[in-house]
Order: C-alpha cells, then structure tokens, then sequence
C-alpha cells in the first residue's frame, strides 16, 4: 500500500530499451520492450510484448499528466486541490479521472466500514504526511486532533448528476478536504495498462512506485514475477519475503517501516497510516498488508485499510470480500516476523510455468 507520500509529477522521462529475445512458435515476432522513468513522485517501470515497434511515450505521458492535474493534491490547480482549497463544490466529468478516482475511493469505504477514507486529508496533513510542510509533530494537541476528526465526514459529500457526463460534486462540512494518496498510484497503473491493451498489447508488466498490474505471460511464457519486500527498517529494495507470480492480476503493498517520523527523544515512531476513527497514526503488530485482486485501484486502496485496522480484522476482511486475496507480514512480542495469507495466495508462491 506502500508507501506512499502522495503525488509529485516530476518530469516524466522515458527511457526505452528493446530486447532482441524472441519468443518461439507463432509469436517469433513478439519483443520485449521496456519503459523506465520517474512520475507521481516515484519511479515507473512498463514491460510489455510487442511486434510493431511503435513509441507509446508520448500517449503515456499525456495519460499521467491528466491523471495529477485531476487528482494531485501537490498540484495547485488540480481538480482535487480546486475541491479541496478553492471551493465547496466542483464540476468533474462522469468518466474522468476525478469521479473514477472518488467511485474507487467509495467502494473500498462502503467494504471496509470507513477504515478507507479519503477524508481524512486534514489529519494526513497535522500529521506531516501531506502537502504541507513535511515535519513532525512535537508536541501533539489532542484537542486539534478532536477538532480535526470532526472533518473526516467522506459521507457528507454530495454528488449531483447534473448533465449526462457530468457531476457535481459539493461538501456540506466546510474544511473537508479528499486524500488520493492510498488509491491515485494503483488507479494510474490500471490505466496505463488499459492503454496498452487499446494499443492491442495484452501481455504487459506496468508498475509505479511498487504497485503492479500483471495481464498475460512474459516472452518465455511464465506469468509475470515479482516479490514482497521484506520489511525491516534498512533493508535493501532488493530483498524480498516472498517471490510471487501474477497470472492476470494486481499487486499493492502497504507497510508503515518506510514512512515514518522519529522522535528522537522519545524514541516513538509516527507512521504515515492514520486510523480515520481515533486521528492518530496507527500502531499495531502489522507491519505490511499485500493485496492480490484485477484492479490494482482496489489493491492500493484495500492494503491502506488493512494496515489501519490490524492483522485479525484485516485477514477476516480479506477472507470474505470475492475476488481479493492478502498476504500479511507482522510482528511477534518477542519481535520476530510471522506471516498470514488468504487461501487464494498459496498458488501465486508456487511460480510455476503457465499452462
């Protein structure tokens, strides 16, 4: 989930490197080709099988652009940042970015009971954790927090279906803002990958910031690979807990060992993940939720919520809700790493060669 401060677009910068690897039979044309770059204040990296040999840069570039100019709040114009700083109510388009972001956004908060909520973007920001100065809290002032978690009202928000595709959206709590932060990623993978596929490329490998969408087979035809980073304070990007396969699925992480304030003089740890109910950032024995379900979106999303409400609560929830699976890494009393998962994760272990 990840981690997972929120959305600075750099100058995106595309490197393409093409491989000469064939893959045999009918498909001897396929290549691999690969893009790498920088966006949302993190790196990318797309692979994907292709015989054209056609540059989608440009067409991905425009894509993320239009992605943060609707839902970064780092960006002073954005529609998010309008909503958030400017006015009570804002205009978006019925399948743009905003409103697609915000149905996502919802869904995950109906299915996990408010654990998600996009509403809690003053707290995130108390916190050190949003757009505005980065710096930790020294002295906390529970009476701020209270005044503060009276703005996480995400049902407050009223949306208005004013033209065919057109929606309007108002807050009825004034100093309400909306935080993407915990979904934007995952969503701006989903529509990289649906890009590539309207380029009639269905065998690709689209990951921003550590967020995945996986659809058919590598040029070797294994499903695509990839691990869940062991998370220990320290350690190297490298190293992983487990190696998993992803066959037509999406992959989100979300772990408080990264993101953190320390203070030095207490020794305590502010974690970026704050719980919606208390507004304060959480502190429990889980230390990273992985979230397995098609659209990488719902995966962002479900692994923040995850990590605010704890292991037991958290694996119930994964255990019932169809199409989602979770792997859970936390911590014992005596400190070791233990892991849990959902029935539906054994097989992604397995990384045998696809059928």
């Amino acid at each position: 989930m990840k981690s997972i401060l929120f959305i600075i677009l750099s100058i995106l910068v595309l490197t393409i490197s093409c491989t000469s690897e064939s893959k045999p039979s009918k498909e001897k044309a396929l290549k691999k080709e690969q893009f790498v770059g920088q966006t949302m204040g993190t790196t990318f990296s797309i692979s994907y099988l292709d015989s054209t040999g056609v540059d989608f840069s440009t067409a991905l570039n425009d894509l993320l652009i239009d992605i943060n100019q609707a839902v970064s709040t780092y960006e002073e114009n954005s529609e998010v940042s309008i909503f958030n700083k400017k006015a009570d109510s804002i205009y978006v388009e019925k399948k743009g970015h905003f409103a697609r972001n915000y149905n996502n956004a919802r869904y995950v908060y109906q299915q996990t009971k408010g654990w998600f909520n996009p509403s809690v973007m003053p707290l995130v920001n108390y916190w050190g954790f949003g757009y505005t100065e980065k710096k930790m809290v020294t002295n906390t002032d529970s009476s701020t927090i209270k005044d503060l978690l009276r703005l996480v009202q995400f049902d407050s928000i009223q949306v208005t279906e004013i033209l065919p595709n057109q929606l309007l959206l108002t807050k009825k709590e004034k100093g309400l803002e909306l935080d993407f932060s915990a979904i934007a990623k995952g969503d701006a993978v989903d529509q990289v990958g649906l890009l590539l596929e309207r380029f009639n490329i269905h065998n690709y490998y689209v990951e921003i910031g550590g967020e995945v969408r996986a659809r058919g087979t590598t040029i070797t035809g294994f499903n695509w690979r990839t691990g869940i980073r062991a998370p220990k304070e320290g350690t190297a990007a490298q190293e992983l807990q487990v190696a998993i396969e992803l066959p037509n699925l999406s992959l989100a992480t979300s772990g408080n060992y990264i993101n953190y304030y320390l203070d030095k003089n207490t020794g305590m740890k502010y974690a970026h993940t704050i719980n919606p109910h208390t507004g304060y950032p959480e502190k429990n024995r889980l230390l990273s939720a992985s979230v397995f379900t098609k659209k990488c979106a719902l995966a962002d999303a479900f692994a923040t919520s995850f990590m605010a409400m704890g292991l037991d609560q958290a694996f119930e929830l994964a255990s019932t809700i169809p199409g989602i699976d979770a792997y859970f890494i936390y911590s014992t009393p005596t400190g070791d790493l233990k892991t849990k998962y959902t029935s539906g994760v054994a097989s992604l272990m397995q990384l045998g060669k696809n059928k």
